[in-house]
C-alpha cells in the first residue's frame, strides 16, 4: 500500500475515533463534524510527513496486511451499517427499503448475484460491451439519458399538496409559501422571511410568465418549473458522470442508482427542499468546473453570475459555493509544483474576494432591489442572512442527535475527504507533473463536505440524499479507477500485491460495484409503483382545483385568509391572502408575528384559515374566536379549513 493510501486510512481511523467520543465533547454538531475533519486532514498529513522521513527497508507482509486490513474495516462498518441503519433519531422508513423487507437470503442473493454478473461483464474485453468510443454507443447514452431523466423529473410534478403523503403541506407549504408571496410581490420583512433563502426572486418572472402567457396558477406552475430545475441538475450530473465513466455499465448504473430516493423512497410524495433546492446550483457550478477542465480556460464571469445567483437561491447553499468554489480556484494556482509558501496562502485572500465578496455584495444588491421595487425597505443584516442568523436560535433549535458512527453519515464524510485528498498531498509535496482533475476532485469533496452541514445539524436521514448526486459521481470514479487497475492487471498477469494500492482498488471495484447495482436494483424495481401512486396522489391536480373552486364560490375576495397550505389555496383561484407572513409549518413562525396577526385580525368583518394554524395561534395568543363564529368547515383529503364571520 502507497503512503498517500496509508495517510488516508490513517485519517479515516482517526475520524472515525474521534467520532465516537460525541457524547463526551460539549460542541454543537456542525462544529463538531469540522473539527473531524480538521483532525482528519492534521492526521493524514502528519502520518505521510513522518513516514516520508523515516528510512525503512521493503516490507512486503506489513504492506499487505494495510491492504487486508483497510479491507476488512470497510467491509465490517458496511455489515454494521447494514445492521444499524434504521435505529436512529429519524431513520429511513424500514418499510420502503426493499433492503429490509425482502427476507434477507433473497436480497443478499440477489445482490451478490447481480454483483457477480456485472462483474463478469466488467471483466469482459474494452469494446465487448462497455468502451463508450463509438458514436452509436455516445447517442444511446443521450437517449437513455433524456428519457431517464424524463421520467425523474415527472415525479417532481406534484401540484396536489394535500396528498403528498411524504409530509403533505407541512413540507409543501415551507417551501411554497415565500415564491407566491413573491409572485404577487410581496417584500421580504420581519413577517415574511423564508427558511431556504430568497429563490422566490427567481421563480417570480418564470411564474409570471407561465399565468399570463398560458393562465397557469402560480401553485401548479412552481412544480412545472421544479420539474424541469430536477430535469436540469439530472442532465448537469450525467454530463459529469459520463466523462468518468468510459464503460457503459458503470454510467449506467450511476445513473439508475439516484432512481434509489425518487422511485423506492419518495413515492407520492416530493421535498424540494432538497431537490433542485440544494442541488440544481452545486452541479451547475461542478459542472462548470469539468467544463473548464476539458476546454483549458477558466470562465470567471460566468462564475460569478452562477455563485451570486446561488446565493439569491439559497442563503445556506450560496455559502457553501461561495467558500468552496474560492478554495477551489486557490487550490488550483497554488498547485504549480513548487513548496507551499506564505505567499500562497496569501493569494486565498484575492480568490474570496472574486468568488465570496462579490457574489455577497451583488446578491445583496439582487434582493433589495427587488424589495425596493416591492414596496418594501433596504433589509438589515440580519434579515437578509435569515435563518443563519436570528434572534430566535432557529439553527440551534432544530438541531437533532448525531447518529453512532455506523451510520451513513460517517461513510460518506470518509469518502468526500478522499476526494479532496489527492490536492492537499499535491500542495505541500509537490510532484513534476501535471496536475490533472485533482483540483475538480478537491472542489467535488469539499462542497460536499459542506453541503451535509446541513443534514448534521439536523440529521434526519433522508437529508442525506443532498449531496446524492456527488456521491454516485465519486463512486463512478472509484469504479471506472478500478476498473482500468483491473484491466491493467489483466495485462500484466502479475500477483495482486505487485503494485501498490492494486489490491485496494480491485476490492474497492467489487464493492462499489455492489452499491451502485443495490441502488439501481432499488430504482427499476420500485419505478412501476412509484408512477401509480403518484397517479392516485400528487398528480390529481384537477381535484384540488375542484375544490379551490368551491372555497372560491363561499367566500368574498376580500377576506382575509392565513395559515397552512392557505396561500396555495388562493393561488389557485387568483386570489390574495391579504395577510402576507411567513410560512406556518417548521416551527417557523415568530410569535411576534403570530401575535400581530392575532390583535389585527380583530375587528375584521370575516377571515378565512386553516384550522391547525388558528389552533396553533389560539395556545399562544387566545380569545380571537370569542368574537367569531365558524360560518362554514371545509375538509379535504383530512386538512381542515373554516370560514370565521363576526358575531352580530
Amino acid at each position: 500500500m502507497s503512503g498517500k493510501v496509508k495517510g488516508f486510512l490513517v485519517g479515516s481511523i482517526v475520524f472515525v475515533l474521534l467520532a465516537m467520543t460525541r457524547q463526551a465533547l460539549p460542541l454543537h454538531n456542525m462544529e463538531f463534524f469540522v473539527l473531524l475533519c480538521v483532525f482528519y486532514v492534521g492526521a493524514m498529513l502528519l502520518y505521510y510527513l513522518l513516514s516520508g522521513r523515516v528510512k525503512k527497508a521493503a516490507n512486503p507482509t506489513g504492506d499487505r496486511l494495510w491492504s487486508i486490513g483497510a479491507v476488512g474495516l470497510v467491509v465490517i462498518w458496511m455489515i454494521l451499517f447494514y445492521i444499524n441503519e434504521t435505529k436512529a433519531e429519524h431513520p429511513l422508513n424500514g418499510d420502503e427499503l426493499i433492503r429490509r423487507y425482502f427476507p434477507f437470503p433473497l436480497w443478499i442473493a440477489l445482490m451478490a448475484g447481480g454483483t457477480i454478473f456485472l462483474l463478469w461483464l466488467l471483466g469482459r474485453k474494452p469494446g465487448t460491451f462497455g468502451k463508450a468510443g463509438s458514436g452509436i454507443r455516445k447517442a444511446v447514452r443521450v437517449v437513455v439519458s433524456l428519457l431517464f431523466t424524463a421520467g425523474v423529473s415527472v415525479q417532481f410534478y406534484a401540484p396536489n399538496i394535500f396528498q403528498d403523503i411524504q409530509g403533505g403541506t407541512y413540507h409543501s407549504h415551507a417551501y411554497t409559501n415565500s415564491i407566491i408571496h413573491a409572485c404577487w410581490l410581496i417584500p421580504y420583512s420581519e413577517d415574511l422571511e423564508c427558511l431556504y433563502g430568497h429563490y422566490g426572486i427567481l421563480y417570480m418572472p418564470v411564474l409570471k410568465f407561465l399565468h399570463k402567457c398560458f393562465h397557469v396558477d402560480y401553485l401548479t406552475g412552481i412544480f412545472i418549473v421544479a420539474a424541469v430545475l430536477a430535469g436540469i441538475s439530472i442532465l448537469l450530473f450525467l454530463y459529469i458522470l459520463n466523462y468518468f465513466a468510459q464503460n457503459d455499465i458503470i454510467f449506467y448504473l450511476g445513473m439508475l442508482a439516484i432512481g434509489e430516493q425518487y422511485f423506492m423512497l419518495m413515492q407520492g410524495g416530493v421535498y424540494l427542499q432538497v431537490h433542485p433546492h440544494r442541488m440544481i446550483f452545486p452541479m451547475l457550478l461542478l459542472a462548470l468546473a469539468l467544463l473548464e477542465y476539458k476546454k483549458g480556460k477558466r470562465y470567471d464571469l460566468a462564475a460569478v453570475f452562477f455563485i451570486t445567483l446561488s446565493f439569491v437561491w439559497s442563503t445556506e447553499v450560496g455559502l457553501v459555493i461561495m467558500c468552496s468554489f474560492a478554495f477551489y480556484r486557490w487550490i488550483g494556482r497554488i498547485m504549480d509544483g513548487k513548496v507551499f509558501s506564505l505567499q500562497k496562502g496569501l493569494m486565498l485572500i484575492r480568490e474570496l474576494a472574486v468568488y465570496f465578496l462579490l457574489p455577497f455584495v451583488l446578491s445583496y444588491i439582487i434582493i433589495n432591489g427587488y424589495n425596493l421595487l416591492a414596496g418594501g425597505g433596504i433589509l438589515d443584516f440580519q434579515e437578509f442572512m435569515f435563518p443563519l442568523i436570528s434572534d430566535r436560535d432557529y439553527i440551534d433549535m432544530i438541531e437533532l442527535t448525531l447518529p453512532d458512527v455506523t451510520h451513513a453519515w460517517i461513510g460518506t464524510a470518509i469518502l468526500f475527504m478522499g476526494a479532496t485528498a489527492p490536492a492537499l498531498y499535491e500542495v505541500f509535496w509537490p510532484a513534476q507533473k501535471e496536475k490533472g482533475l485533482k483540483s475538480f476532485y478537491f472542489l467535488l469533496g469539499l462542497m460536499s463536505l459542506m453541503l451535509m452541514l446541513y443534514y448534521i445539524n439536523r440529521p434526519a436521514e433522508g437529508s442525506m440524499f443532498i449531496i446524492l448526486f456527488f456521491m454516485l459521481i465519486w463512486q463512478g470514479i472509484i469504479l471506472q479507477k478500478g476498473q482500468d487497475v483491473y484491466q491493467d492487471w489483466k495485462e500484466k498477469k502479475g500477483a495482486l500485491f505487485d503494485e501498490p494500492d492494486r489490491f485496494v482498488l480491485l476490492c474497492l471495484r467489487v464493492i462499489t460495484t455492489f452499491l451502485l447495482f443495490m441502488m439501481a436494483f432499488d430504482s427499476v424495481y420500485s419505478m412501476p409503483k412509484a408512477f401509480k401512486t403518484s397517479a392516485e396522489t400528487i398528480w390529481k391536480r384537477d381535484e384540488l382545483m375542484e375544490f379551490a373552486q368551491y372555497v372560491y364560490f363561499q367566500i368574498p375576495p376580500d377576506a382575509v385568509s392565513f395559515g397552512e397550505g392557505v396561500p396555495e389555496l388562493m393561488s389557485m383561484i387568483d386570489r390574495d391572502t391579504h395577510l402576507h407572513t411567513t410560512e406556518w409549518s417548521y416551527r417557523n413562525m415568530p410569535l411576534d408575528t403570530m401575535e400581530r396577526i392575532r390583535y389585527g385580525l380583530e375587528g375584521e368583518e370575516w377571515f378565512f384559515c386553516c384550522l391547525k394554524s388558528l389552533s396553533d395561534m389560539q395556545d399562544h395568543y387566545p380569545g380571537l374566536t370569542d368574537n367569531y363564529y365558524l360560518h362554514e368547515e371545509f375538509e379535504y383529503n383530512g386538512e381542515k379549513f373554516g370560514f370565521f364571520r363576526i358575531n352580530e
